[in-house]
């Protein structure tokens, strides 16, 4: 089981580092000028510049499919459900996934490739709740 728990503090660290980023580049564009108060507060006049917006919306991604993978984790705690071979292994790739999504949606933010990184996450993270019920 510590294993799994790795994989999601590997995520967990991922989330953290985006949210620590998104703060300093948010601080640096605001020293420069780059960020509207008007539209922080209202949702009027110049939005952030788009590397801003891409590291925002990395964040939220982070908040959404994440969490049913730490449930997941979660369940195979309390249930003292063993943690196999392949599901510690399709944790991992789940992860490696995210922090892939993470690199590509804060950098060159190509969409397919965002896509496709985000899709096979998903569907790995569907193959993992699946095995964790037919272990019940």
């Amino acid at each position: 089981m510590p294993s799994i728990l790795l994989a999601a503090a590997a995520l967990a660290g991922l989330t953290l580092f985006v949210y620590f980023l998104l703060t300093i580049v948010g601080i640096i564009a605001n020293s420069k000028g780059d960020l509207s108060r008007e539209y922080s507060l209202t949702k009027t006049g110049a939005p952030p510049p788009a590397y801003i917006g891409n590291i925002g919306r990395n964040f939220v991604n982070l908040l959404e499919m994440p969490v049913l993978f730490y449930a997941l984790i979660a369940f195979h705690l309390a249930g003292e459900i063993e943690v196999s071979g392949l599901q510690l292994m399709l944790a991992w790739v789940f992860v490696g996934l995210r922090y892939l999504h993470t690199v590509i949606h804060v950098t060159i933010n190509n969409m397919g490739l965002r896509f496709l990184a985000h899709r096979i996450s998903a569907i790995i993270l569907v193959w993992m709740w699946v095995n964790f019920a037919l272990a019940l």
